[in-house]
């Protein structure tokens, strides 16, 4: 009888330790490349926890994620305007500010964006710019328009984002337009001309731009400024612009589903992002930058003194962040799709 006892108490306390290590796990949900793996590390070691980590290649994927019930999810990684989005689906969590020390840390203009006022669902993770990368080794020209994507010397060796918002957003400025135009001429004018560069496109690509330009399939790349410097990293012979028409200007946020499961370490791992010398390890390991003064005491000098990386005004002033567009959303899918099937 003892001995039954003991067998059921001791499987008892099994259950309860397997259980435990179950919900000593945190489910991360971001973009490729977007994190120093050592960072993560040390949260795992500070709480003791486990973190599950999955990645996206576009809002649109992480919404439709959502959107189609995934459950678990209690970090996400969702640009401004897919904020926005998502606080009119009522996808997200109100964010406890008092479980955010560090909130203090990030630069005041970034602390009440118009698509997410006061920062009541999201915080400031990153900004910068997406433009165009490319290898001087092969591109003897300055490349300093998004006019590049249509020349025919490159044909069959340029990529452009898989990025609905991104591409017709490129088309639009170097046609002198808004990032954010809802004129249906101009969105069909945007798509003739998209129609016509798909002659010279490798693929619509967001996920292996980086594999495609160090391998040398591809020569020019539609990219975002971090993630080309990670290819520049790599290998100098690499070299990105910001086009001269202006280009897409974003920041990428910290946010909890509504649904999330661990919500309190949630705010507890957002937290550590923000911390002053945990920020600048990121940005060293990603090459973007962070909205945080005090960060930049710890990051490497040819960083932070990078204008691509680290935007004056004069650029800055060229560039737009992009908006929801409400209803004019699905007459622009379906640009977009007619667009892919050609």
């Amino acid at each position: 009888m003892l001995y039954r006892i003991l067998s059921v108490v001791l499987l008892t306390i099994l259950i309860y330790s397997c259980s435990s290590k179950e919900e000593a796990a945190l489910n991360v949900y971001n973009w490729s490349d977007y994190i120093d793996p050592a960072v993560v590390k040390d949260f795992e070691d500070k709480y003791q926890v486990k973190v599950i980590y999955d990645t996206f290649a576009s809002n649109e994927e992480l919404l439709a994620k959502l959107e189609g019930g995934a459950q678990g999810y209690d970090v996400i990684f969702p640009s401004d305007y897919m904020v926005e989005i998502m606080i009119e689906e009522d996808i997200l969590a109100n964010l406890d500010h008092t479980l955010l020390p560090h909130l203090s840390s990030i630069d005041s203009k970034f602390l009440n964006p118009p698509f997410d006022p006061g920062s009541k669902h999201s915080v400031a993770f990153t900004y910068g710019t997406s433009g165009i990368g490319y290898n001087t080794s092969e591109v003897a020209e300055e490349i300093d328009s998004w006019g590049a994507f249509w020349n025919p010397k490159y044909a069959g060796r340029i990529l452009l984002l898989d990025d609905m918002r991104e591409v017709f957003g490129l088309a639009f400025k170097y046609l002198g337009y808004s990032v954010n135009d809802t004129d249906p001429a101009h969105l069909e004018e945007a798509k003739q001309l998209l129609i016509q560069q798909k002659e010279f496109l490798l693929k619509y690509e967001s996920s292996m731009n980086k594999d495609l330009l160090l391998n040398r399939e591809a020569l020019l790349s539609h990219f975002w400024a971090g993630d080309m410097y990670q290819v520049i990293d790599e290998d100098s012979v690499f070299a990105f612009t910001i086009p001269r028409e202006g280009a897409v200007l974003f920041t990428d946020c910290m946010a909890i589903p509504k649904n999330a499961p661990h919500k309190e370490l949630a705010h507890k791992f957002i937290d550590h992002i923000l911390t002053p010398e945990v920020a600048g390890k990121v940005i060293n390991e990603i090459w973007y930058a962070m909205p945080i003064p005090e960060a930049l005491q710890y990051v490497d000098e040819e960083i932070r003194t990078d204008g691509n990386i680290f935007p004056p005004p004069e650029i800055l002033d060229r560039c737009e962040f992009l908006t929801d567009l409400g209803d004019y959303n699905a007459v622009m899918d379906r640009a977009w799709s007619e667009l892919k099937l050609k």
